[in-house]
């Protein structure tokens, strides 16, 4: 529960995070470092300062799930392209892209 005090990983240092908005702030200021992809940073980094609790929301796992039902069921989103929601079509591609990166990254963690 917040406040509380954890290592800030693109500080460096322990930072005390009072407020949901301190967790979103230290999560952004390691986007703007990433090495890494962005899904990557994350799983590394969030468990040294917050719960995932305080940042994934349900319809975030609901997209996930969406995007899984989609794939592996051949369900289309839409009747046309012209009518597929743009933002839907935005979250799918960035998930599509973790998934890639995630699997690139054991690949070649693993020698494959």
């Amino acid at each position: 529960m917040l406040p509380y005090k954890a290592f800030a990983p693109s500080l460096k240092e322990v930072v005390e995070f009072k407020k949901e908005q301190d967790i979103w702030h230290e999560i952004e200021r390691i986007i703007e470092k990433s090495t890494l992809g962005i899904g990557q940073e994350l799983y590394y980094h969030i468990p040294l300062f917050t719960n995932p609790i305080y940042i994934v929301k349900d319809r975030f796992l609901n997209w996930i799930n969406e995007y899984h039902y989609v794939k592996d069921y051949n369900i289309p989103i839409a009747t046309t392209l012209d009518k597929a929601d743009a933002d839907k079509l935005e979250y799918f591609t960035i998930i599509k892209n973790e998934i890639s990166n995630a699997t690139h990254h054991l690949r070649e963690k693993n020698g494959r």
